[in-house]
């Protein structure tokens, strides 16, 4: 209602309804500003007018509370509803709360049975965190609607689930709860406002309840719902585990696809492509479920099986660019080169706008070489006509600069990128790898604190310059500080936790950094994370484990430098 109300209610109030109003004798309770009223008003309606037109054009002005000063003048010695109402409208926008709460005192005073009044002081005290007694407000707003209308419970859940807030709605409804009604249905509200309102162990708990107490269909909604808590939680097992038995009973298509997505994000592909062939089947022209099922093929490399339904997707007009995305990676991956390119170029209007230029430029350099893709990446440059685009273009051109190890080159094109006027972030981080690659950590370390400055909690650029401090330098314990601001950030980062636990094993932690590597690895089987364990685990004594660890990586990864290193580094530990 706030958003609704308050904003443009002040443009103007008619002399009609001025002359409309009774008058109240007596002094107001808030005291306009005096430094351009008149020492005295002819007439009450003088009074009114002079306060109401000045309060009009500072809320013009943009001057919110000297406005609800003027308007509170006028309100306090007037009856009619309508400038009380404007009043306490003025005093909520401008943030004057003790005002707006005397203004609604006076207008529950003129209208003891107005809707309206009570449904701005539910919200008012919402914003004070006066939840009990909000809670009375809501329970005579039930009842009022419920005898004029029905649904009166329905309406006090959407008001306040819209307008006080998720957090401040869960509060209130909360409170409802222990002091007017627990029953399955409010439990289920509970839960749902704890989801809203990121209380997952609340939500929990309350999805329990309605469990054992609920109907089917409340027992199915808490199931839903609890299960959207422990995925928030990042216990993705656990959420699909919930969500499984009533997947398997249900014809809710809706319920199959929250299924299916949870099942990606617990990594646990193979089981999620029957879900959305199912899907597909039933929906074959679901955008949603055509481009999941499609990556989900592209992932496991069944191009023949992959394009159709990207070429299905392409057709949507709002997906065509994605599309053309993912179909340049089919036909990469057929080694369908030209159509690739073409796709690639298809896409660079899209969302993947950076990433396919990044794709395209690699292609073009394993394919045509790099003179080739340096060409071409200029070219776009020139033509591109936004700023966004050009920047993404230059760090295209200055990364592949990077990767044939031209680093001066790189360094001027990215200094050339700067013109483009956009955010100089991606710049100074990409810059900062090719001066560490350069040896040059004091310009590294100042691109990198420079992003820091404008952001403290930049995770990325914490990890890197601690990453960097810790392969670089002796200055662990201050790279310890800012991987573990990174980590308290990002706390399921595999790359932040392989920099913590590699800080660990130069601070002489072995023990800790073990744990660490054990976690990032288990994220993300890297060979640089691999070789960071494989060395820790060494010390630790545990050189069968390494040697084996080392074994498999290099099956996989055997032309790895960093592999490469460490089986040299294992060797000499063991004495072989």
């Amino acid at each position: 209602m706030f958003r609704k109300n308050i904003s443009f209610r002040f443009a103007s109030l008619s002399m009609a309804l001025l002359a409309m109003g009774c008058t109240l004798g007596g002094n107001t309770f808030a005291e306009p500003p005096a430094a351009s009223a008149p020492a005295s008003f002819n007439s009450e309606l003088s009074y009114q007018m002079y306060h109401t037109m000045a309060a009009e054009m500072m809320m013009r002005e943009g001057q919110l509370k000297p406005a609800a000063q003027h308007y509170a003048a006028a309100a306090t010695r007037s009856s009619n509803p309508a400038i009380v109402r404007r009043a306490t409208e003025a005093a909520i926008q401008a943030e004057e709360s003790d005002l707006a709460k005397k203004l609604l005192s006076h207008w529950m005073k003129l209208e003891p049975d107005s809707l309206e009044v009570r449904q701005y002081r539910i919200l008012l005290r919402s914003r004070l965190e006066e939840y009990d007694a909000a809670v009375d407000d809501v329970v005579w707003l039930r009842d009022f609607i419920e005898k004029k209308e029905g649904h009166g419970f329905e309406f006090v859940v959407s008001l306040l689930a819209l307008e006080a807030g998720v957090s401040n709605a869960y509060e209130i409804f909360r409170r409802y709860v222990d002091k007017v009604e627990n029953s399955a249905k409010t439990q289920l509200v509970i839960t749902t406002l704890a989801v809203n309102a990121q209380k997952y162990a609340a939500a929990l708990e309350s999805a329990e309840i309605v469990k054992a107490n609920g109907n089917e269909a409340q027992k199915e909604q808490a199931t839903r719902l609890r299960a959207r808590a422990l995925l928030a939680l990042q216990r993705t097992d656990d959420a699909v585990a919930e969500l499984a038995p009533v997947v398997e009973n249900s014809e809710d298509n809706e319920l199959k696809l929250e299924y299916g997505r949870m099942l990606i994000m617990a990594d646990r592909r193979d089981e999620a492509q029957p879900v959305f062939k199912q899907l597909y089947a039933d929906q074959p022209d679901n955008a949603d479920i055509l481009y999941t099922l499609g990556l989900l093929y592209l992932e496991q490399k069944e191009y023949a099986f992959a394009e159709p339904l990207m070429k299905k997707l392409m057709k949507i007009p709002e997906r065509k660019h994605e599309a053309s995305y993912f179909l340049a990676q089919i036909y990469e991956g057929q080694q369908r080169f030209d159509e690739a390119f073409i796709a690639y170029d298809a896409a660079l209007d899209g969302d993947f706008a950076r990433e396919s230029i990044g794709r395209k430029t690699l292609l073009l350099q394993r394919e045509k070489g790099f003179d080739a893709a340096e060409q071409w990446l200029q070219q776009q440059i020139e033509s591109a006509s936004m700023p966004a685009r050009k920047l993404a273009l230059a760090l295209a051109r200055a990364q592949l600069l990077h990767d044939v190890e031209k680093y001066e080159a790189a360094i001027e094109a990215y200094n050339a990128a700067e013109k483009f006027g956009a955010s100089k972030r991606d710049i100074l981080y990409s810059r900062s790898l090719t001066y560490d690659k350069m040896g040059d950590v004091a310009a590294a370390e100042k691109d990198l604190r420079a992003i820091i400055r404008d952001d403290p909690d930049d995770a990325d650029a914490l990890n890197a310059l601690g990453y960097m401090l810790t392969v670089s330098t002796d200055r662990y314990d201050e790279a310890k500080v800012l991987i573990s601001k990174a980590l308290a950030l990002m706390p399921n980062s595999a790359a932040i936790l392989d920099s913590m636990g590699w800080v660990l094993y130069k601070l002489g932690d072995y023990d800790g950094a073990e744990k660490q590597l054990r976690q990032a690895f288990g994220k993300m089987r890297d060979p640089e994370v691999a070789s960071h364990l494989i060395e820790v685990l060494s010390r630790l004594g545990k050189l069968a484990e390494a040697q084996k660890l080392l074994q498999d990586m290099l099956t996989e990864y055997p032309d790895d430098k960093m592999l490469v290193d460490v089986k040299e580094r294992l060797a000499e530990l063991s004495g072989s």
